[in-house]
């Protein structure tokens, strides 16, 4: 029996296909860039750097029968990520997340198909019931469908679970489970469209974050891209300022940065050093093409946080 803390994930693995441009963007049109297909997945990327920081993870998800999702298994399996509780479904399609990034290399447009996980049976949770209690912490995202979010919060009342809101579109999802989580994490669009609170100035984050705590949850995190993180519990409420760092890709920045803040959580970090560590992790991915940093590790953060 290993000894380590052990997390259960439970969300999505996709094939992303990301096209960078070489120049500004110019809409209806062809523009001139590359192109790179990678492993991604809001879920598998959380899954991943969360492994490769030093921890257990058991990782439910759903995979098709394709070419891709044998790939996404094969990877899995190869990275020491236990997938024993995920769902293989026949006749279906891997999901699939295209991503078109600036000439800054920042996403300009998403663009998922993800139909494998519409119509998830209420078993692929009532059925692992006991792997995720044995968890120390348990990570959930808007991939999911909404009813899937609400039962297993439900149903495992005791268990810490962490959010990740994924999309605006997607954010809403999470909604009615606000006061089952104990780490919430969102950027500020999401923030306002689970909040229903307009956020104009930066005083307005401090309204947000306080309602949020208000609901039950017990650590907020709303990033805000190059201008840092805001983030609050029932002590303090502060904003974080990023380091400046030209990225080579964000696209998995928020997932790196959603393990940070579960390692750190485990390890039972201050608030502030938290921000600081999930940070890092973040300005390690984006300097990598990948949606996860292939040599992320315990010792990779530290040395990024002595800098």
């Amino acid at each position: 029996m290993s000894n380590k803390p052990k997390i259960s994930v439970i969300g999505a693995a996709n094939i992303d296909l990301i096209g960078f441009s070489q120049e500004k963007l110019i809409f209806k049109d062809s523009n001139i860039g590359n192109l790179e297909t990678v492993l991604g997945g809001v879920g598998r990327n959380i899954s991943e750097n969360i492994k490769r920081l030093g921890f257990d993870v058991e990782f439910l998800s759903v995979f098709a029968d394709d070419e891709f999702s044998k790939t996404l298994i094969s990877s899995c399996k190869e990275l020491g990520i236990s997938i024993d509780h995920s769902l293989y479904l026949k006749d279906k399609k891997t999901s699939m997340f295209v991503a078109i990034m600036n000439h800054f290399n920042d996403l300009a447009l998403g663009l998922s198909a993800m139909e494998i996980y519409d119509d998830l049976p209420s078993s692929f949770i009532l059925d692992n019931l006991d792997a995720i209690k044995e968890s120390d912490y348990c990570i959930i995202e808007t991939n999911l469908p909404e009813f899937i979010l609400d039962l297993v919060t439900r149903e495992l009342p005791d268990t810490r679970f962490a959010l990740e809101a994924v999309s605006a579109k997607k954010a809403l999802k999470g909604k009615s489970i606000l006061n089952r989580l104990d780490i919430l994490k969102c950027n500020h669009i999401e923030a306002e469209l689970l909040s229903d609170i307009k956020i104009e100035y930066e005083n307005d984050y401090e309204k947000v974050i306080e309602h949020f705590l208000n609901l039950g949850v017990k650590k907020v995190f709303i990033t805000l891209g190059k201008d840092g993180v805001a983030y609050g519990d029932k002590n303090e409420i502060f904003i974080h300022k990023n380091k400046t760092i030209v990225p080579v890709n964000t696209n998995g920045a928020g997932d790196a940065f959603m393990a940070g803040l579960v390692y750190s959580e485990i390890k039972e970090y201050n608030l502030y050093d938290m921000v600081n560590y999930a940070s890092a992790c973040a300005q390690i991915t984006i300097q990598h093409k990948n949606a996860v940093h292939p040599e992320i590790s315990e010792q990779m953060v530290k040395n990024t946080l002595a800098l």
